[in-house]
């Protein structure tokens, strides 16, 4: 396979152990390469056959920086799917969450992760000002986007508003709100909406929810990223709702 073909818009690298693995046990992904250092040569699949290369090809793929530990493979990208994909089984009452320009990968990735944890339908962002699904989110994510699509929408108002007109709730996460969200019956189908890293929510997004909660904390700090945040909120989304 030259280098050009590994370039296309159709397929992307994925490193990092635990989401290589993922990615070789999903039977719905296309594995085109599996590469590793002489160190993990034991790290096989029945798919395909792992090649031996060293760390310079891992660098001019990666970069020298990047945290690949030793193994990767090139796969085929997943078809493209949009929020009316995930509407068509009604009875599904997984929440959306909604990142209002979450620019960092590693966040991004994070939040996955915490979505196919806690069972969230899909990560919906912005197509401006939020990372693409990079290979630096893939392997923040550990695994979790062979489980959980992330969804870029040209307007997130807009996009919450079409979930408003099939039944959804619309909860944004605001620090300056004045219920915590334990206090907030959690029932039926929602989105949760996070804000970015610095502003928090834009101000049309803020005003496009149903209510706003905040996270219980100390008097003495109260800052979290938007990744932690969103785990927090996350796991007492799945606590009421097994109740």
């Amino acid at each position: 396979m030259n280098r050009k073909n590994e370039k296309g818009r159709d397929a992307m690298w994925i490193c990092g152990k635990q989401a290589v693995k993922a990615a070789l046990q999903n039977p719905k992904r296309e594995i085109l390469r599996l590469i590793v250092l002489e160190s993990c040569k034991d790290f096989q699949n029945e798919k395909i056959k792992a090649e031996i290369v060293d760390k310079n090809f891992f660098n001019s793929i990666f970069g020298r920086d990047a945290v690949h530990q030793g193994c990767a493979v090139f796969v085929k990208k997943f078809r493209e799917l949009f929020i009316e994909d995930l509407l068509k089984d009604e009875s599904d009452e997984r929440p959306f969450v909604f990142l209002d320009q979450v620019s960092d990968p590693q966040n991004v990735g994070s939040i996955l992760r915490a979505a196919a944890v806690f069972g969230a339908r899909a990560v919906v962002t912005t197509e401006n000002n939020s990372p693409e699904l990079t290979p630096s989110v893939v392997k923040a994510a550990s695994g979790a986007v062979e489980f959980v699509p992330l969804i870029r929408v040209v307007n997130l108002v807009r996009a919450l508003n079409d979930l408003k007109e099939r039944g959804f709730w619309r909860v944004g996460l605001d620090e300056r709100a004045d219920k915590t969200l334990a206090e907030t019956p959690l029932n039926g189908k929602f989105a949760f909406v996070v804000g970015s890293e610095g502003g928090g929510m834009r101000r049309l997004t803020r005003e496009s929810c149903d209510f706003l909660v905040k996270l219980p904390c100390s008097d003495n700090f109260s800052t979290l990223n938007a990744a932690q945040a969103a785990t927090v909120a996350l796991y007492e989304i799945l606590r009421q709702k097994k109740g």
